[in-house]
């Protein structure tokens, strides 16, 4: 996902990850009936009625307003990945393994990507014990500093 804005601010192209894209061809092909009734609750409230004329709208209207909803799904993707991923950790009892994690060793991603790892093995394998899981998995991935000091 992009990191702050879909504009590469030097040449203003879009910069859209796969799983946005994949977002969106599902919504296409699964939600056509729930977006037309959005769409159908825009038309009932008027929402014309805050954007004036067709005479007003210009390049910096039509950037602003794509560029308005792009983030908003995009946040939104996040969000609903992050709440995801808490809730998997919570199923397979991985939280009081992930508290004990010393987060200024391991950056979010690694420990994003180990924690995706983890639940996925434990989902294969619900026998095996999460937290030796979760260790093994952020073995793999961690990566640390040079001039970090073991105590």
């Amino acid at each position: 996902m992009a990191q702050n804005s879909f504009f590469d601010n030097e040449n203003t192209q879009f910069e859209l990850s796969y799983e946005f894209l994949a977002l969106l061809k599902w919504l296409v092909e699964n939600e056509s009936e729930n977006l037309k009734k959005i769409v159908a609750r825009a038309v009932r409230n008027n929402f014309m009625r805050n954007v004036g004329t067709t005479k007003n709208v210009n390049a910096e209207f039509v950037q602003s307003s794509i560029v308005d909803f792009l983030e908003l799904i995009d946040t939104l993707l996040l969000e609903v990945s992050h709440e995801s991923r808490i809730k998997k950790a919570v199923e397979y009892n991985l939280m009081p393994a992930i508290d004990q994690i010393d987060t200024t060793s391991c950056d979010k991603s690694t420990l994003q990507t180990t924690l995706d790892k983890a639940t996925a093995a434990l989902e294969a394998f619900p026998e095996k014990n999460p937290k030796d899981i979760l260790c093994a998995e952020l073995l793999k991935r961690w990566k640390p500093l040079k001039n970090s000091q073991l105590n």
